[in-house]
């Protein structure tokens, strides 16, 4: 498993942190796996939406947030 994080910013302009997690050894090893893509998760471990390449939906809340450099 791999983790990536990156800084995302809400409209108030608010930045969190969102983490990304990619199973990757579950998608080697079955190629009929069905839960290949990453999941995204806020530091508080609120579960995100991906959007677009910037865009992403807290799905807790319904708020969007937008990637930003660190």
């Amino acid at each position: 498993m791999s983790t990536h994080v990156f800084t995302a910013q809400d409209a108030s302009g608010r930045r969190c942190r969102i983490q990304v997690l990619r199973n990757e050894e579950g998608a080697q090893a079955s190629p009929t796996a069905t839960d290949t893509h990453p999941l995204y998760l806020l530091e508080d471990g609120s579960r995100v939406r991906r959007i677009d390449n910037d865009t992403f939906q807290v799905i807790g809340t319904g708020a969007y947030v937008t990637r930003v450099a660190d």
